[in-house]
């Protein structure tokens, strides 16, 4: 059952994808290893800051200077002023780590900058896109789908990392390319944040039965064990599969977890999120 929740979470993708242009760092735990809740939890104290000590001033050249990077990427813009109208505190924390890391001065500053938005979303509010209603979360897996179709026609050994979601800087400039397609994900997401904020719904964790009837509708596609078990229980098939199959096998998935019954459905989509939020 942990392994399976292991392999759900980690394979929806590169809305929860480090992107960033970051130093190599250890292996994280695996999932399953992470503290999984299926109940509201409340959100930790955010630490004063010490008295005296004043926040550092952003350097207005620097925001110029990524603003005027921005305007490069207009297909980001919907979703930045609907980030910074719904949660101007993740916009300008998002501003500050960018500044922070200087993304100001790349090429690809905006995808740099939607990929880091997109993290301090997920870090703080994550765990209120797991309640949001059915219509919110069908639209968020059903962009990460096509995203993932769309790596698997373009660059399948990308299209591994996004199902595993292993750290991939080359993901920025899939981004970057497919601007519109990335657009729409990070608003899919945001949008089943701010629903699950409001709607609130409480859901139970999914069953063994669930998992067993996932695994059966994969099969019914077409899919055999090896696969099946590479997928919901991280066992690495020998031969191992290509990077192609892989992805092909991923889409699989996520047409049979689509083809479930609404409670099986919106509860394993309710616990990746959950997962992920604790990442």
């Amino acid at each position: 059952m942990l392994a399976m929740t292991a392999a759900l979470a980690t394979a929806f993708g590169s809305w929860f994808l480090a992107t960033g242009e970051q130093k190599s760092a250890p292996p994280a735990p695996p999932l399953a290893a992470k503290p999984v809740t299926t109940t509201p939890v409340a959100p930790e104290p955010v630490e004063e800051a010490a008295k005296g000590e004043a926040e550092t001033p952003i350097d207005p050249q620097r925001l110029a200077a990524l603003q005027d990077k921005l305007k490069q990427a207009p297909e980001y813009e919907v979703f930045f002023v609907q980030l910074r109208s719904l949660y101007p505190s993740d916009y300008d924390a998002a501003v500050k780590s960018a500044l922070a890391q200087g993304i100001e001065t790349h090429d690809n500053a905006a995808d740099l900058f939607l990929t880091q938005a997109v993290q301090v979303l997920r870090q703080k509010r994550g765990l209120m896109g797991a309640r949001a209603g059915a219509e919110a979360l069908d639209s968020l897996f059903d962009q990460h789908q096509k995203v993932l179709a769309q790596l698997a026609a373009t660059d399948p050994a990308l299209c591994v990392d996004f199902l595993t979601g292993a750290p991939a800087e080359r993901f920025v400039a899939f981004a970057g390319a497919h601007r519109a397609l990335m657009a729409a994900e990070a608003q899919a997401g945001l949008a089943a944040i701010d629903d699950g904020a409001h709607k609130k719904i409480d859901r139970e964790a999914p069953t063994t039965e669930d998992f067993d009837e996932l695994e059966k509708a994969m099969l019914a596609k077409g899919m055999d064990k090896a696969a099946v078990a590479q997928l919901l229980d991280g066992k690495a098939p020998s031969p191992p599969l290509s990077d192609a199959q892989q992805c092909q096998n991923g889409l699989v998935y996520f047409d049979a977890m689509k083809a479930m019954p609404d409670l099986q459905r919106l509860r394993l989509y309710a616990l990746a999120l959950e997962v992920m939020a604790h990442e």
